[in-house]
């Protein structure tokens, strides 16, 4: 399996349980995909450098992530699907950073 560190921006719009509910639903296609969630942070409410889909704000949550490679382009076109992703990426790497992550450190 390959590593990968994942980060996936929400709607600023939508609520705590329905965010709850959306990152639930990435661990699960990941584990349907038959990977795994090493990790997971949440970044919460950040602002955005520039404006996507007329937000200038975004939920942000981070993943380190073991799954097939080949796996990423369906999970990727189950994302696009959703409304509530505002964008994501998925990064290929050699080891994991140790958590917490800088951003989740200075949220605190």
């Amino acid at each position: 399996m390959t590593k990968f560190e994942a980060v996936i921006l929400l709607s600023p719009e939508i609520s705590t349980t329905v965010r709850s509910d959306i990152v639930n639903s990435f661990n699960d296609l990941i584990s349907d995909s038959s990977g795994k969630i090493i990790a997971n942070e949440d970044w919460g409410l950040r602002d955005l450098i520039y404006k996507i889909d007329n937000f200038s704000k975004a939920f942000y949550n981070f993943f380190q992530i073991e799954i097939d490679g080949n796996k990423i382009e369906n999970i990727k076109k189950t994302i696009n699907q959703n409304e509530n992703f505002i964008r994501h990426i998925f990064v290929k790497v050699d080891n994991h950073q140790e958590l917490p992550t800088k951003l989740n450190y200075e949220k605190k």
